[in-house]
């Protein structure tokens, strides 16, 4: 398969593709499900780590009753000027819905990465629009998040228990193997025990690495294949150790990953680390400094205008560090 087919088979991330799109097609324990049944009575903050499904399990709640939602995502929105504008201008019309339990809904994604005045400003608006609005906030780290803001929300976890992974991971593998179905791929039984194994929790880096091996064109997956590296940013990272065209790169990133460098830059820090543990071990040494880099540009993201300006210094610097 062609670098460029490979890029233009990815056009719809799995992610995007397969999420939930109502309560039913979640993948939660009923405890957590429980809490849903009966609409969005009161504020949520859905806590837990990374692609345990917190945000797409507000947009199942607010398509599932038919609520009118504004989708904030607050690692890259983290102005005040978002609450002073978009967030009270959604709020501010009074909700033609009469029935109980039918409110305008603010999700409030990664909230743990704003600043003290967003959360005193947010604090503000949602007392002022009580009465017709609901907020739903997901975080990976409560701890950042002040007493004040969190006495206003119901905290769900998304940190599982031993018997709730247990029946969580049966469930994840008949989602990838009904996948693969549809994608046209096939599993062994091993492989596919032993994929969701490596990735549980965390469904969104189970589905990216299944779409990389179907742009790969591995569309017959072994246990052997699941024992190899792989994700659907792959080239990317391969990318950071050639010796490359300064404009080539720019090109690449512009033409095929300039509406996903926020997705991007959390791969890095996710899945860059385990494709240099097994396939470049020459600069395991190096890890503790490229994950401080990607820790730095996802923070400089949102002040900078050009998102692949972001992606491209953040691939420069990392080639400096593993150079030495």
């Amino acid at each position: 398969m062609t670098k460029q087919s490979c890029m233009q088979s990815i056009n719809q991330l799995f992610t995007e593709k397969y999420r939930p799109k109502n309560l039913e097609e979640l993948i939660l324990p009923d405890a957590v499900m429980n809490k849903f049944k009966d609409g969005l009575v009161q504020n949520m903050l859905f806590a837990g780590s990374p692609g345990t499904g917190k945000t797409s399990c507000a947009k199942a709640i607010v398509n599932q009753f038919g609520l009118p939602y504004l989708y904030i995502n607050a690692s890259t929105d983290t102005s005040v000027d978002v609450i002073r504008t978009r967030i009270t201008d959604f709020c501010s019309t009074v909700s033609i819905m009469d029935e109980p339990g039918m409110f305008k809904v603010v999700i409030l994604d990664e909230v743990d990465g704003v600043s003290d005045q967003f959360f005193k400003a947010l604090r503000a608006t949602m007392e002022q629009f009580a009465s017709n609005s609901r907020f739903i906030a997901t975080c990976n780290y409560i701890n950042k998040l002040p007493d004040p803001i969190l006495s206003r929300f119901e905290v769900i976890n998304f940190d599982f228990d031993k018997e709730e992974e247990t029946e969580l991971t049966k469930k994840y593998i008949r989602r990838v193997y009904d996948i693969c179905k549809q994608e046209e791929m096939t599993i062994e039984k091993e492989a596919l025990v032993e994929f969701v194994r490596r990735n549980f929790p965390d469904l969104r880096s189970t589905l990216n690495k299944l779409q990389g091996f179907k742009t790969q064109g591995t569309n017959n997956i072994t246990v052997g294949d699941v024992k190899r590296f792989n994700s659907v940013y792959k080239d990317v990272f391969e990318l950071i150790f050639n010796e490359t065209d300064p404009a080539k790169n720019y090109q690449l990133l512009v033409s095929n990953y300039a509406n996903r460098v926020d997705d991007i830059l959390q791969t890095l820090g996710e899945e860059f680390v385990e494709y240099i543990q097994q396939e470049q071990l020459q600069s395991v040494k190096h890890i503790p400094q490229i994950i401080i880099s990607v820790a730095k540009h996802q923070q400089q993201r949102v002040h900078v205008i050009d998102p692949v300006i972001t992606m491209l210094s953040c691939v420069y610097e990392i080639q400096g560090i593993i150079k030495g």
